[in-house]
């Protein structure tokens, strides 16, 4: 239901500019940028009047929510009743070793977790993983929706 609710309001929130771009025909664009080097030629970007506010609107919306999906490197994950006390050592451990990373540690029962890093992509996590497996051999990445932005 949610997920309905947010697509309508991106189809009536755009739909205005949908409309508008295919009724106007002869319009000059509000926003120019011309660069010109000698023996390469000229490059023009014209920006359209309602590029300013997409943006604007992108901007105000990602501060609503500051959480993305991204990546994170995983490093235990137990449970029972030793777990929470393991984990505090794998914590503690990672903190030792890695005092510039930021390290995570949760409980979604019946597992604790400890993870580390704040990641947009597999890609940016590869070298610490690497790293990493030195003393952890069983880590690895996983995806976790809960990275705010200004950690990337």
């Amino acid at each position: 239901m949610m997920m309905l609710k947010r697509e309508l309001f991106f189809i009536f929130l755009f739909l205005p500019f949908i409309v508008a771009g295919q009724l106007v025909t002869n319009e000059l664009p509000t926003g120019e940028v011309t660069k010109t080097v000698p023996g390469e030629g000229k490059v023009v970007i014209h920006e359209e009047e309602g590029i300013p506010f997409l943006l604007d609107t992108h901007i105000q919306m990602n501060k609503r929510h500051p959480y993305v999906d991204g990546f994170r490197i995983q490093l235990y994950s137990g449970s029972g009743k030793k777990a929470k006390h393991e984990a505090m050592n794998v914590k503690a451990q990672l903190l030792e070793l890695y005092p510039d990373e930021k390290v995570y540690m949760s409980f979604t029962a019946p597992f604790w977790l400890v993870r580390i890093g704040n990641y947009r992509n597999k890609y940016e996590a590869l070298d610490l993983l690497n790293k990493i497996k030195k003393e952890f051999p069983n880590a690895y990445i996983v995806k976790d929706g809960t990275i705010k932005m200004d950690d990337l």
